[in-house]
């Protein structure tokens, strides 16, 4: 019997580094999934400034009270006037300033007393940046006679 040559086919592609494209496609497909579930958890970190405002808008009105409490009651209105709010500013952001006259008994009622004055200032951004923050303080003082 005589044998016959055949061609020995070697097709195997065992001995070779790379990736097939099953492979390839699993990891996109992987990869789609994750990367959109990852990006959702850092979706929040548009408003990273918001803290830095807050802290500003307080300090400003912190500042602007101290200023007001330095000035007898009957003063206090020419630079934060009664019933009608002054408008100031201090870098980017603007202070609404109005003063009401309380009483003792009850600060969130506007009388005719000699208590004393009830500030409200109103700090926003001159941006829109942040909503309005509204600060309240009870100013006593006597008068200089």
């Amino acid at each position: 019997m005589m044998k016959l040559w055949k061609p020995k086919l070697t097709t195997s592609f065992r001995g070779c580094a790379g990736f097939t494209i099953i492979e390839i496609i699993v990891a996109i497909v992987i990869i789609g999934i994750t990367v959109p579930t990852i990006l959702t958890q850092f979706s929040g970190f548009e408003d990273t400034k918001r803290p830095e405002f807050i802290v500003q808008a307080s300090f400003i009105a912190q500042k602007k009270a101290e200023e007001l409490s330095s000035q007898f009651r009957n003063t206090i209105t020419t630079a934060c006037p009664e019933g009608t709010a002054a408008t100031s500013t201090d870098g980017d952001y603007s202070i609404d300033c109005i003063s009401e006259q309380v009483n003792a008994t009850d600060p969130d009622t506007t009388v005719t007393s000699t208590f004393g004055r009830k500030i409200t200032l109103t700090v926003k951004r001159t941006d829109g940046a942040m909503s309005d923050m509204v600060f309240n303080t009870l100013i006593a003082l006597d008068d200089p006679s």
